[in-house]
């Protein structure tokens, strides 16, 4: 009989022992949970580089296709997301060729403008999450949010992939400066 208790006792303290250390309840040894980012601020030059690159694209929009190819790799990534009036969320893909393509046949000047962007930084690569509103042909069609991640290379910082949601207001924001010149 005490050969069974001894059996148990060390079945116990061995599953006891199997348990995560990182249990929900107790925070691991040393270690605190932590929503500081700031070890991922860009530098002022980073920001300042990173923003430019994503505003080629923006610049590109209003009639500059060329500029696509010095901003994007050729590889990038585009989506489209969104969510239709019965809940159900679309997305669409489409290549730097089809964008440059759109730029080049678009009859009107596309208009899209960041504000308020969140840039992070960890070595070679970066992310802007940036609010936007887009016009074409000087009328407001949508605004949301894009997400863009980028490669710092040879070149300089190029955009590896662009997500972002196509939204109404009250669902998203406006530019702070109002629609803008000439809409």
């Amino acid at each position: 009989m005490p050969s069974r208790i001894v059996i148990m006792l060390v079945f116990l303290s061995t599953l006891g022992a199997c348990q995560l250390a990182n249990n929900e309840d107790e925070p691991s040894a040393g270690v605190a949970p932590s929503n500081d980012l700031s070890a991922f601020a860009p530098t002022d030059e980073q920001r300042g580089e990173i923003l430019a690159t994503v505003q080629g694209v923006f610049d590109a929009l209003g009639g500059d296709a060329a500029k696509l190819s010095a901003v994007m790799m050729p590889d990038v990534t585009m989506r489209s997301n969104s969510v239709e009036e019965d809940g159900t969320v679309t997305s669409s893909t489409s290549t730097v060729e089809g964008l440059r393509d759109r730029i080049i046949s678009s009859g009107s000047t596309m208009v899209e403008r960041m504000f308020d962007s969140k840039v992070m930084v960890s070595g070679p690569i970066a992310t802007v999450w940036t609010p936007y509103d887009f016009y074409t042909g000087g009328e407001f069609s949508h605004c949301g949010i894009d997400v863009v991640t980028l490669l710092h290379t040879q070149e300089g910082w190029r955009i590896m992939s662009l997500d972002w949601s196509r939204q109404q207001p009250p669902d998203c924001q406006l530019h702070p400066d109002g629609p803008p010149q000439g809409s």
